[in-house]
């Protein structure tokens, strides 16, 4: 049992005291200066494992070839170039397919499904992909809802939309 002054009115208190008996102060063996050195440690620990997890400041020029090195080999093959921008396609062509409608549309996809259950090549050497899908339904002049297959053509590396189109039908599985 260690004693040490009250932080407060200076009587002698247990280190581990969470009241002062004389004056009922909280932590009163605790002072402004420990607060401070505890922070300054912590934030020191943050700080060191923050550096240490993003890697030194050499890797980042290695690290950036590596990823233009696998980028040029992604952008030559469809499965991998396909699947790398699947989610900006769905973003980026959502609206656009969906104004395709006379009347009104409505997806019928969940919240984790893909817009787009396929793609191709439009232009390879241009990297652009026309993403196919048939997530919606377009409403007709009678108010039934009819399910479409429509095609997006984008350019990934641009994030833009080149044309979009739907006819109706579903996607064999």
């Amino acid at each position: 049992m260690a004693l040490t002054p009250c932080k407060s009115c200076k009587h002698k208190v247990d280190t581990s005291a969470k009241i002062c008996p004389n004056c009922g102060v909280a932590n009163p063996g605790v002072t402004t200066g420990q607060y401070v050195i505890g922070f300054i440690f912590l934030a020191g620990i943050i700080f060191f494992g923050i550096k240490m997890c993003s890697g030194g400041s050499d890797d980042k020029p290695k690290a950036e070839a590596a990823k233009a090195v696998d980028d040029v080999s992604c952008k030559r093959d469809l499965q991998c170039w396909g699947d790398k921008f699947s989610v900006s396609a769905a973003v980026y062509c959502k609206d656009s397919v969906a104004k395709l409608g006379k009347y009104s549309s409505r997806w019928t996809d969940s919240t984790f499904e893909s817009k787009f259950s396929r793609f191709r090549w439009l232009n390879k050497d241009a990297g652009t992909i026309t993403y196919i899908g048939d997530k919606i339904e377009f409403q007709n002049g009678f108010g039934a809802f009819q399910k479409h297959i429509y095609e997006c053509d984008f350019n990934p590396e641009q994030k833009l939309v080149l044309s979009v189109r739907a006819r109706p039908g579903q996607l064999p599985d």
